[in-house]
């Protein structure tokens, strides 16, 4: 029992600053907006490169689900985006591809790791009964 309590302890400690806040508030889910860049792709003026507009829904900042995605002139640094031409996306459309988005480790598959942390949990729970 006591190892499970530390261990979601550890666990909720390590993903505290991933939580969101709403009036003081905490959120463990995030909805909204999200924009990645892609590796290597060219890099336009003002700091904006080639990237993907997305939105999203994720728990302790991991994805669970991006939907919409739009491949735009994006600067992640100040969270804005530009428009592409219909020439320019369709060009760029034959080259890059959504997978192709760069996106940190934990938003990429922290949903495993939480989802493996859950059935851990019922697990033991379900042990202890």
């Amino acid at each position: 029992m006591k190892r499970g309590f530390f261990t979601v302890l550890l666990l909720a400690v390590l993903l505290l600053p991933s939580v969101s806040f709403a009036k003081g508030v905490p959120l463990f889910f995030q909805t909204g907006d999200e924009l990645f860049e892609i590796a290597e792709a060219p890099a336009f003026e003002d700091g904006y490169s080639l990237g993907y507009a997305c939105e999203r829904f994720a728990v302790f900042g991991a994805d669970i689900w991006t939907w919409n995605c739009q491949l735009m002139a994006v600067n992640v640094d100040e969270f804005s985006v530009g428009d592409l031409g219909d020439e320019m996306k369709a060009e760029f459309s034959k080259i890059y591809s959504l997978s192709d988005r760069k996106r940190n480790v934990w938003n990429h598959y922290g949903i495993f790791l939480l989802g493996a942390v859950f059935i851990g949990g019922i697990v033991l729970k379900t042990r202890e009964s």
